[in-house]
């Protein structure tokens, strides 16, 4: 009896010394310690560049103290002005009323928003969608996109981009008629600094997307967020693109260059205007985000270890491209500062508005 008792008793106590280790692991509570930011997506257009969880929620519109049916009745009031009659005589009643709830569809369409995350230049963007509401059955959709995409333009370009543009962009929304239902939590990586979660709910919906920001050792390339900075350039060998890309206008000096051939780096002076299909870093901008389609102020290539002349770049997005065939170890280091007004006697390139 004696021996039972005892290990009764010694089973309690073991049980107690082990229940923290098991609270431990399914802590409903984050720890003190390890902050985590919680932020609320309000534009339509928000720029992240801090990890943490963005939220976002959409209430019904219909729901609001003006209900549908006393807008659609102001619709078709002013509908009806605009054509001379009264609502309720014969068919220009109608026509008027046609042409307010036309207009009132018109307005109630989606728009179509993003999440706009941009890391620093040695970082990989990742996003984990924790939850998302998103009915497909109302229009909703939501779309993860590897770059950002902007007016129809993507960065890094379409051409420039490892991975064709239908591996880019991944869409998705809730099938609530789907059975047996399926986990909505979706996970995603870029290829570089910057990445873009759209969404387009026209009734109501919500997310909650976790962003984190992963190190690389070999960035190829860069969205600029620094206004500021010197940003380091290199094909590690391969035949491959790279692209500085800055949303601003920029002045661009070269602190160090080493780009082609032996007879190339060879050369006194750097050349600033090397000719197709060499080796070289292309300098310009372009009014969009592709790089393709920008303006060229200068195309370098040689060597050197001397800070280059600055030159100013006027346009939307200013740019810096590094076109490499993998026959040579190509690298830069590039000095990029937000361009202003007195910068106008150095400008090498001013895009049209």
């Amino acid at each position: 009896m004696k021996l039972v008792v005892y290990l009764y008793f010694s089973m309690i106590v073991l049980g107690v010394q082990a229940w923290p280790s098991v609270k431990r692991s399914f802590e409903l509570f984050p720890n003190p310690a390890m902050p985590h930011n919680v932020h609320t997506v309000s534009d339509c257009m928000h720029v992240a560049s801090e990890a943490g969880d963005y939220i976002f929620k959409k209430l019904n519109p219909l729901n609001s103290a003006l209900n549908r049916e006393a807008a659609l009745l102001e619709l078709e009031v002013a509908g009806a002005a605009a054509v001379g009659v009264v609502p309720g005589e014969g068919a220009a009643a109608g026509a008027g009323a046609g042409a307010g709830t036309a207009a009132d569809v018109q307005e109630l369409q989606p728009e179509v928003c993003g999440l706009y995350v941009i890391g620093e230049p040695d970082t990989i963007v990742e996003i984990t969608m924790k939850h998302y509401d998103a009915n497909c059955e109302t229009g909703a959709l939501m779309a993860f996109v590897d770059g950002w995409e902007l007016n129809g333009e993507y960065f890094p370009g379409i051409k420039d981009h490892h991975r064709p543009l239908e591996e880019r962009v991944y869409e998705f929304c809730n099938n609530y008629r789907q059975w047996p239902r399926v986990s909505n939590k979706k996970f995603f990586r870029s290829s570089q600094n910057a990445a873009l979660l759209q969404y387009r709910i026209p009734v109501r919906g919500s997310f909650v997307a976790n962003v984190r920001f992963h190190k690389i050792t070999q960035p190829c390339n860069v969205l600029v967020q620094d206004t500021a900075a010197m940003y380091k350039m290199t094909n590690f060998g391969q035949a491959r693109n790279c692209t500085i890309s800055a949303l601003f206008p920029a002045v661009v000096s070269l602190a160090s260059l080493r780009i082609g051939g032996k007879s190339v780096r060879a050369q006194p002076k750097v050349n600033y205007d090397c000719q197709l299909p060499s080796d070289r870093l292309e300098i310009g901008g372009a009014a969009g985000l592709d790089a393709i389609g920008m303006e060229q102020a200068s195309a370098v290539c040689g060597a050197s270890s001397d800070l280059g002349p600055e030159q100013a770049i006027f346009c939307g997005v200013s740019t810096v491209r590094l076109v490499s065939s993998g026959r040579y170890q190509n690298q830069a280091a590039i000095v990029l500062r937000k361009a202003d007004v007195p910068d106008m006697e150095i400008a090498t390139l001013i895009c049209a508005l």
